[in-house]
């Protein structure tokens, strides 16, 4: 399903970025932005079958040292929980996994392409909580790593860009949270 979803945000935005007449963006030295995007984590646990895969809404706040270059924040609270099976010896239980928070400092390098388009990579760490719930029973746990992901950017006026993007939040012993999101920002 998590394919699905991003193979759709590409496509959608390559179409709307062929709609849009040029117009030079203006993510250039000394620009701020800000925006959010509409995500959805995929959580793949090591013995786990099925991933679970809860959304998100994710805020960006951020800083365009140069064309190329920005520092960015990201704050995300989670919109809806997934649920999975989970096998323990011959029982089969449904786990709830629901994404509690999630906030970051990344470093982004931009590619322009054209005056209407980026390619951006970004790095940093993100601290992330998350509930799992199960039988009555809940328990929460909170991680920190090393994040980084990809992305596409395109400008349709001077102040708007819209995204979409894969980012690797954590890659932890045991398990891995991953995002596909689409969304978008406002220079001033």
């Amino acid at each position: 399903m998590s394919y699905r979803f991003g193979l759709n945000a590409i496509i959608a935005s390559s179409l709307l970025a062929v709609t849009f007449p040029a117009t030079s963006h203006q993510a250039s030295e000394g620009v701020g932005y800000a925006g959010g995007m509409f995500t959805q984590l995929t959580y793949d646990e090591d013995g786990v079958s099925n991933d679970a895969e809860p959304t998100a809404l994710i805020g960006r706040l951020g800083y365009h040292a140069t064309e190329y270059f920005a520092v960015e924040g990201r704050l995300g609270i989670g919109l809806a929980d997934d649920s999975v099976p989970v096998t323990v010896g011959t029982e089969t239980v449904d786990v709830d996994v629901e994404l509690d928070r999630l906030f970051g400092a990344y470093a982004v390098g931009y590619l322009p392409l054209g005056d209407i388009a980026a390619a951006y990579g970004l790095v940093g760490i993100t601290n992330a909580k998350a509930t799992f719930s199960a039988g009555g029973f809940s328990d929460s746990d909170t991680d920190t790593g090393l994040s980084y992901g990809v992305g596409f950017e395109f400008y349709p006026s001077a102040e708007v860009g819209l995204n979409a993007e894969y980012v690797q939040y954590l890659d932890e012993s045991g398990y891995d949270l991953s995002a596909l999101s689409v969304g978008a920002k406002f220079l001033f």
